[in-house]
């Protein structure tokens, strides 16, 4: 089926649409999902949550191109977790800097790694870092525009995001000495 028949079919509530809808983009999606939660589990749980949140609102969904339905469904799984942590993140800012450590990484060695290994490497940031990473560096936020979702300060919002490149650059560290070792 292609998207703009799946897209209709959502909207006309066919069941078949539904399980294509899940199979397609369960595993891009769940990268998304993975990004914004503590642990697998919740990123399951806000899969589930966010596809349910797409049947609900398929009909405000204009278009028929798979890269703004997939957009669409991102900024969905994006605004549920951050509405779900914004709480969570307001006392959240833990002080790290003991831990940080700066590194200069050699590109060769980052163009052997995995996508895996990157994620895992991502994911392994504590939840605010992690979060104010991936609005920035993936999702292409600005900070200001970051600061206005997680409601923190601007200032806050760049700390983050520092500490979060130097967490991985230490992460990445240890990854590469294990790697030659």
């Amino acid at each position: 089926m292609n998207r703009a028949k799946l897209i209709e079919g959502l909207k006309k509530g066919k069941e078949q649409a539904y399980k294509e809808l899940v199979f397609g983009f369960s595993s891009r999606l769940m990268t998304i999902a993975r990004l914004y939660s503590s642990n697998e589990e919740d990123a399951k749980d806000l899969l589930q949550d966010a596809f349910i949140l797409v049947f609900r609102k398929i009909s405000s969904f204009h278009g028929d191109q798979e890269a703004a339905f997939y957009g669409w469904m991102k900024r969905i799984i994006i605004n549920l977790a951050l509405s779900r942590n914004q709480r969570k993140f307001r006392h959240m800012e833990q002080s790290l800097d003991a831990m940080i450590i700066e590194r200069s990484i050699d590109e060769k060695v980052i163009a052997k790694l995995t996508h895996t290994e990157i994620m895992n490497i991502i994911f392994e940031l504590p939840d605010g870092y992690r979060q104010v990473f991936a609005l920035y560096a993936i999702e292409g936020f600005s900070h200001k525009e970051i600061a206005s979702k997680l409601n923190i300060q601007e200032s806050s919002s760049r700390s983050r995001y520092s500490r979060a490149r130097k967490m991985l650059q230490t992460k990445y560290t240890n990854l590469f000495k294990v790697m030659i070792a």
